[in-house]
């Protein structure tokens, strides 16, 4: 089949290689003048890096360079994709500054219109489209009155996607807006070299420290199947139902023992910087790691903390709605983004996204009112480079005919009962419309069995299934037999 890939961010990479493997025809279109989405040099913002350790961000037949740290920044990660895709020829299936504008259904085929850098309009046939569009891709920002006085005086106002040089931060009252992990790494990277360092949030939350007491490392509890084990899922059997139906008490006892460590280690026990929502729902929203000095700069004040909901700009910075005003020079709003598919004619749209703006993607993959269309990197979370690869060779199975879909009722109504479980487990509306996320390996499992496959680590013994942190090696395809 001939197949066009919208993005060549780090699904739009492995649904490519996937997909050639299988011997389509693929071509990649990507807006912007490098691949990497996220990690691109035009998009990434300063003091980026991954949330998981180098040996767990890496595809299962690709590891990252040994000589990487931990944690890689996102410089590296983007040298890592750009050895990705020269090792297995994608280059030249990659058309870069080449936006698609629209496509339309006409017959058995897709008409792809993208528009090139020079501003040329064209258009190409597909018998498939796979959207890896990302859902980073449309910044979010709050409509607040006096923005023009402030930057009349000199003042500056970005995104976090915006936030691509250090210099711009340097010397100057910076307030960064939000509790997320862009907020917390812009600001780590602004304490060195800005005048003053201030987060803004209407509430703190709960992270993860790099390491545990006992100097264990935390990616052994947040990226194994031990901390899926403590979240209750419609699929679970064995001892993980016996756990929630007969050992409730033991839950909850496991969650407040790990909100008090986790209070101790980062600080957050204090009363201007506890979290208000229970770790128990945080961890559905999958929660991300602590800066690397645990909060040490916020507690001893070099990072200045303000509790409160955004009014408007004054002359000088930010007022509060209880009428405080935070001084400010550049204004960085770490609000996140918003999930769009500009792309997709209004029926398209109305088929894919509910009241809410929520997709209603089927294994978070397809929609089960739009033909020969699939969505691949909409259901990320702590391990999403393997859901996106994962991912990748289900919809290969469908396009090959060995994996069968259910019929459109069964498939909404599996929609329905995947988003009901989200909810239930973080206890709020679904923000973005996607993560399969807190339950990644419940997930990952799924589409294995719907391929006729066990779960990759199922070889492995119990201790080592529930108490090591992910290796993608386990995910690796068996080579293909000619």
């Amino acid at each position: 089949m001939r197949i066009c890939i919208i993005g060549a961010g780090l699904s739009g990479l492995i649904t490519a290689r996937v997909l050639r493997q299988r011997t389509h025809d693929v071509a990649v279109f990507e807006k912007t003048a490098a691949i990497g989405g996220v990690w691109n040099p035009v998009s990434r913002y300063v003091g980026l890096r991954t949330q998981s350790p180098r040996d767990c961000y890496a595809f299962s037949d690709f590891p990252m360079p040994r000589d990487y740290p931990e944690f890689p920044s996102g410089e590296q990660v983007h040298r890592y994709l750009s050895a990705y895709a020269q090792h297995h020829d994608l280059e030249s299936h990659i058309r870069l500054n080449t936006a698609v504008t629209a496509i339309t259904r006409q017959g058995q085929q897709w008409q792809v219109h993208f528009r090139a850098s020079n501003g040329a309009e064209n258009a190409e046939s597909f018998d498939f489209v796979v959207c890896c569009n990302g859902v980073f891709s449309e910044p979010t920002m709050p409509t607040l009155l006096g923005r023009a006085e402030f930057e009349a005086r000199g003042g500056q106002v970005l995104h976090s996607s915006q936030a691509r040089d250090i210099d711009a931060l340097r010397g100057r009252q910076v307030v960064v807006v939000g509790f997320g992990k862009s907020a917390l790494d812009i600001a780590e990277a602004a304490l060195p070299v800005a005048r003053s360092t201030t987060i803004v949030c209407r509430r703190t939350l709960w992270k993860v420290p790099r390491y545990l007491p006992g100097k264990l490392n935390a990616k052994h509890i947040i990226l194994s199947r031990f901390a899926e084990l403590w979240l209750p899922h419609y699929g679970m059997q064995g001892f993980r139902r016996f756990l929630h139906q007969r050992l409730s008490k033991l839950v909850d006892i496991y969650w407040r023992l790990s909100e008090r460590t986790m209070g101790r280690v980062l600080g957050l026990s204090r009363p201007d910087l506890r979290p208000e929502v229970p770790l128990r729902r945080s961890a559905g929203n999958c929660f991300g790691l602590a800066p690397s000095d645990n909060f040490r700069a916020l507690r001893e004040g070099r990072i200045g903390l303000v509790k409160g909901r955004l009014a408007e700009f004054d002359g000088h910075g930010l007022v509060l709605d209880d009428g405080r005003c935070v001084p400010a020079q550049t204004i960085v709003f770490a609000t996140g983004f918003k999930l769009d598919c500009g792309f997709l004619e209004p029926t398209q749209r109305t088929a894919l996204f509910d009241g809410h703006g929520v997709p209603q993607l089927y294994r978070f993959l397809v929609c089960p009112d739009i033909p020969a269309l699939a969505f691949n990197g909409y259901n990320g979370g702590g391990v999403s480079q393997l859901m996106a690869e994962i991912g990748a060779r289900w919809i290969a199975e469908m396009l090959a005919g060995t994996l069968k879909l259910p019929d459109v009722p069964q498939m909404r109504a599996q929609i329905d009962r995947d988003l009901a479980q989200w909810r239930a487990a973080v206890g709020t509306e679904r923000g973005l419309g996607f993560y399969a996320s807190p339950f990644s390996f419940a997930y990952l499992d799924q589409l294995l069995a719907d391929m006729g496959k066990p779960p990759a680590d199922s070889g492995k013994s119990l201790l080592r299934r529930y108490f090591t942190a992910v290796d993608p090696a386990d995910y690796a395809e068996k080579p293909l037999s000619h």
